[in-house]
């Protein structure tokens, strides 16, 4: 019996049957990863409560011919403000989607796991939705899809005059660069620098930023549209999501 141990953050966690769950984990050592859970689900389970999806946990994996159980697990941050509140449940379900979309299965990426979990500990405190647009641009950008604020997406340029931004283009576009691109959406220079924000600043300092309703609007349907172009299909979790908030 070969045994191995993971750090996990567990993103999913689907009902087999005979009190069986699978697990998809997404772990600091391995990435994204899937697991079985035997017996999980039944009501004197001592390893129900550390299997709850949002729960980061320590596991001891027994290997198998295809797939991977679990041995024992202990529960190591539990967030239970995350699982009863219906808001931020919206929230954690649509980031653990978005780890699940951009990430490919077996591929350690520390940064984006790390990412996640300070995240997850910040929404205990409130701030779940400039905590996710920053979550959401900091992600892509990890995962190769970083935007370009800093000049013309296009051209290089510096940013001057009316301003851009374009999903297809990459980033910020200056005003001679939108012809021909169905996807650029007009934005005001104080909107490019509240992006870079979201992108450059810790997720701890994000309290000190200063956005209004119209802007979070805004954040919201540039940031959205931009990584549905790059991962190609809608998240599921956003009507969820939109069901318990004004603006998601």
């Amino acid at each position: 019996m070969k045994l191995y141990k993971v750090n996990a953050i567990v993103l999913r966690s689907i009902e087999c049957g005979n009190g069986d769950k699978l697990l998809v984990l997404f772990s600091r050592e391995f990435g994204r990863m899937k697991v079985m859970a035997h017996g999980v689900s039944k009501p004197f389970s001592r390893k129900r409560g550390s299997v709850q999806p949002f729960t980061y946990t320590k596991f001891l994996i027994c290997r198998g011919r295809e797939l991977d159980s679990v041995s024992q697990c202990e529960g190591m941050e539990m967030f239970p403000f995350l699982r009863h509140d219906l808001e931020t449940i919206g929230y954690a379900s649509y980031l653990s989607e978005l780890v699940l979309s951009l990430t490919p299965e077996g591929e350690q990426n520390e940064l984006l796991f790390r990412l996640l979990l300070e995240t997850m500990r910040l929404m205990e405190e409130g701030g779940a939705e400039i905590l996710t647009r920053s979550f959401e641009i900091k992600a892509a950008a990890l995962m190769g899809y970083r935007p370009v604020l800093d000049a013309c997406a296009h051209c290089g340029e510096p940013l001057a005059g009316r301003l851009f931004f374009s999903a297809e283009a990459g980033g910020a576009l200056c005003q001679n660069c939108p012809a021909g691109d169905a996807r650029a959406v007009p934005v005001s220079r104080g909107m490019v620098e509240i992006l870079k924000a979201l992108l450059n600043w810790p997720q701890g300092r994000l309290r000190q930023l200063k956005i209004s309703a119209a802007d979070r609007r805004q954040i919201k349907t540039l940031l959205y549209e931009y990584l549905k172009y790059y991962l190609e299909r809608d998240l599921k979790s956003v009507s969820f999501l939109n069901r318990f908030t004004a603006d998601p």
